[in-house]
C-alpha cells in the first residue's frame, strides 16, 4: 500500500506519484528503491525551480506491507 500521512498539496502528490510509477513499473526498482527515488526526484526538482523543500512537501508519502 502507498498512503499519504496527512492531505498532499496536489501538485507535489502528482510529482510523487509519476516518479514512483516510472521507478516502480519503467526502471523496474524494487517498491522500496521506487519510494526513495521518487523522494529523492521530488526534492530534487523542487530545489532546481526553486519551490520550498519542505518535508511537507514529500515526507509523507510511506510504503506499508510486504511487497516482494
Amino acid at each position: 500500500v502507498i498512503m499519504s500521512l496527512w492531505a498532499q498539496e496536489d501538485e507535489a502528490g502528482r510529482e510523487w506519484m509519476r516518479a514512483l510509477y516510472r521507478g516502480r513499473f519503467t526502471a523496474g526498482l524494487s517498491t522500496a528503491d521506487a519510494v526513495h527515488e521518487a523522494t529523492r526526484r521530488l526534492l530534487q526538482q523542487r530545489r532546481e525551480t526553486d519551490r520550498s523543500t519542505h518535508p511537507f512537501y514529500w515526507a509523507g508519502f510511506v510504503a506499508a506491507g510486504d511487497w516482494r
